[in-house]
């Protein structure tokens, strides 16, 4: 599966005007949301909405990160989130599911 390299992710970020010391994450937290957010690119063609542009896909991670610094933190954002509905059994609705 494709993965994008630091280099790029500083590319992009630069082409989106982030700046670093004032966004709030690091170009290396920018670089793992990119990577995460391959899962709308070719990997699933069913999916697919960024066909793996750069541009586009750090377009996605910006507003993910922009809206919540953490969102890609594997103790508090989205992959705690996953983890935590996997692990639940039975029906979602009207439940809440608590990270711990």
């Amino acid at each position: 599966m494709k993965e994008f390299t630091l280099d790029e992710a500083l590319a992009v970020a630069q082409t989106l005007g982030i700046d670093f010391s004032k966004a709030g994450f690091t170009p290396e937290e920018f670089l793992e949301g990119m990577n995460i957010e391959l899962e709308h690119g070719l990997v699933d063609p069913e999916t697919n909405v960024t066909n793996d542009d750069p541009l586009v896909t750090g377009k996605i991670a910006m507003a993910h990160l922009n809206e919540f610094p953490e969102y890609y933190h594997p103790d508090v954002g989205l992959e705690a989130w996953e983890h935590a509905v996997e692990a639940y059994k039975g029906d979602l609705k009207g439940k809440k599911i608590q990270i711990v």
